[in-house]
């Protein structure tokens, strides 16, 4: 049969000499009874139910210093149990519980199996452990509804008033250009040209006076040395070493550096861009250069014509794609050109260097092998497809469980497999036609092999999220590894304010269900259509958990709120350091773009892929 205890806690003053308080609350009980100086509390009733109610403490009361017990009914006077005092002791979770969770009566499961084997006793605190434990996170069911939890319009307001937006510092145009059109990702891409003008100017002064010094050998090095870049940051190790270099930074770093250097970290896609950029212009000049001194046979010149006149139209596609308003409008067609353009656009210069090489090596009567190995371009060929074929090795394809929390939003579960948090993974029906990025929520400090795992939140945010909500599948394929995503650079910045809208709060939760709450406090503003309803009461939980003072805005009741204002008072009410924002682009541009022109630091996503 399965039972339950039903248990009051009350508090009692702390005693000046801690020794003599702990003789006198212990006497004849055992020292296991005492936890951190709190003392837990004995069986006041037993009876023949599933369920375990727990009153706990509202958030106004002082912390808690010593704990006893107000009524403890011997178990002589209860008539419905068959089970004794001793073979009942109280589990850690329920003392976390107590001490942690917010005012209000909620329903605890407890299975007869664990009660039975005293899998629920305090010597095996593990399996029940509240802190660290997901799944008993999940099966705390309030029995009160989220409704207070949710802020109104009125109470928003009253947050804005306390501390009101300043007016914007400085002209209008000149904040556009500072803190818009000079961004992070622009200054890398100005440093990368840089690099590269200063390498092609000599080299154009040579050509006008006929100087030979540079050939197209030089010019297909250079070209080979920045496709090398640009598939270098797009590749997960390197980003993972970026994102672990910035984020050693020590806290007491001055903060402007911090804001740099986070800045840069997911930033990186500016040098892709600028180096994809300067490869094209750099094959201008060696298709000029290769006119002028490449001596083959009429059939080697007819081959070289050719493969370097596609290859230049394929670098022209991959360039005009790559605009941002076309990658925007057609992102499937961008994915699509990027990929196979690319690919082949590589396989043509690997045919090139092969068809120069052997002209080289038959008019100096060498062995082509040598020539090859002594040539730089080979080498950042050979690195480049390597790079390139890196995450299709890892192909894979995994078992999956879906959780439907709505019409609009489902949960993926991947069981038994660790991630770190703040990573990211690329998940596809089709990996040759289709890939999606998407942020995980990974599970913290799992205990054992059945709690491992991470899971991904979904949202209807298009054809192929509106059709993996309506029929999950119960495998998907996930390319490459994880890649460290930009709410990484979070833990830079104490305290710190989050801004998430929709399902933007599942890379929010990935940070904070692996955070040390006591060092690194942090204020959540949460803006969701029908938050419990659209994600689950589960993330409701978690969401509050995190920060229990978090403000929660259901967009169907108070309509959508004004984020920058609320985001702006709550740094000012926490003398947050920074203010890290997860939402769409158009959201996520324009909070970050108000709140630097205050002096405030703030980041957000780039959506540069």
């Amino acid at each position: 049969m399965e039972s339950a205890v039903q248990r009051d806690w009350t508090l009692r003053p702390q005693k000046s000499n801690k020794q003599e308080a702990a003789r006198t609350c212990i006497s004849d009980r055992s020292s296991r009874d005492y936890v951190g100086g709190f003392e837990r509390p004995r069986p006041a009733h037993l009876s023949r139910q599933h369920v375990e109610f727990l009153p706990r403490r509202p958030r106004q009361v002082p912390p808690l210093v010593t704990v006893s017990v107000r009524s403890s009914s011997p178990y002589a006077e209860s008539n419905f149990s068959s089970i004794s005092v001793d073979e009942v002791k109280t589990p850690s979770r329920i003392f976390h519980k107590a001490q942690y969770e917010q005012a209000g009566t909620y329903a605890s499961c407890v299975e007869l199996d664990d009660l039975e084997s005293g899998s629920l006793s305090s010597n095996n605190d593990e399996k029940g452990s509240y802190c660290e434990q997901p799944e008993a996170r999940r099966s705390l069911v309030p029995t009160e509804i989220y409704a207070e939890k949710i802020a109104t319009k009125e109470e928003l307001q009253a947050l804005q008033n306390l501390f009101p937006l300043p007016p914007v510092r400085g002209s209008p145009s000149r904040n556009r250009f500072r803190y818009k059109y000079l961004s992070c990702y622009r200054e890398l891409m100005v440093l990368v040209f840089a690099i590269n003008i200063a390498a092609i100017i000599p080299m154009i002064i040579c050509l006008r006076q006929n100087d030979r010094s540079f050939t197209y050998e030089n010019a297909a090095t250079a070209t080979g040395a920045n496709l090398l870049a640009a598939v270098m940051m797009r590749q997960e190790h390197v980003i993972n070493t970026l994102f672990h270099l910035v984020c050693a930074l020590p806290n007491g770093t001055p903060l402007w550096i911090r804001r740099q250097a986070a800045k840069a970290a997911y930033s990186q896609g500016g040098i892709h861009s600028a180096a994809g950029l300067s490869a094209m212009v750099w094959y201008i000049l060696y298709i000029a250069l290769l006119v002028r001194d490449f001596t083959g046979t009429h059939g080697e010149q007819t081959a070289i014509w050719i493969l370097t006149s596609f290859t230049m139209f394929l670098f022209t596609i991959l360039t005009a794609m790559a605009n941002p308003p076309f990658r925007r409008t057609f992102h499937n067609v961008w994915e699509l050109s990027h990929r196979f353009s690319g690919w082949t656009a590589i396989a043509l210069i690997w045919a090139q260097l092969l068809l120069t090489t052997t002209s080289t090596a038959h008019q100096n009567d060498q062995p082509i092998m040598i020539i090859l190995l002594l040539t730089p371009t080979f080498w950042l060929q050979t690195l480049t497809t390597i790079l390139l074929l890196y995450p299709w090795i890892r192909l894979r394809r995994l078992p999956i469980t879906a959780h439907n929390l709505s019409s609009h939003a489902t949960e993926l579960r991947f069981p038994n497999r660790k991630l770190k948090p703040c990573a990211g993974i690329t998940l596809s029906h089709n990996p040759l036609l289709e890939n999606h990025k998407f942020a995980t929520i990974a599970r913290p400090t799992p205990t054992g092999p059945q709690n491992r795992g991470f899971s991904v939140l979904v949202s209807n945010a298009g054809d192929w999220t509106q059709r993996l909500i309506a029929s999950p599948p119960t495998h998907i394929w996930v390319r490459g590894g994880p890649i460290t995503g930009m709410l990484r650079i979070a833990s830079l910045f104490i305290p710190l304010v989050l801004v998430a809208t929709g399902s933007g709060i599942g890379p929010c939760l990935s940070f904070l269900n692996t955070r040390r709450k006591r060092h690194s406090p942090c204020r959540i503003i949460w803006s969701a259509r029908s938050p419990e309803e659209t994600y689950g009461r589960g993330i409701l939980e978690d969401v509050l958990r995190a920060d229990r003072d978090a403000v929660i805005v259901d967009t169907r009741r108070s309509g959508h709120p004004d984020l920058v204002g609320l985001a702006f008072a709550s740094v000012r009410s926490m003398r947050a350091e920074a203010v890290v924002v997860v939402s769409n682009p158009r959201v996520t541009k324009e909070v970050v773009f108000q709140l630097e022109v205050r002096g405030v630091p703030a980041f957000g996503a780039i959506f540069d892929s």
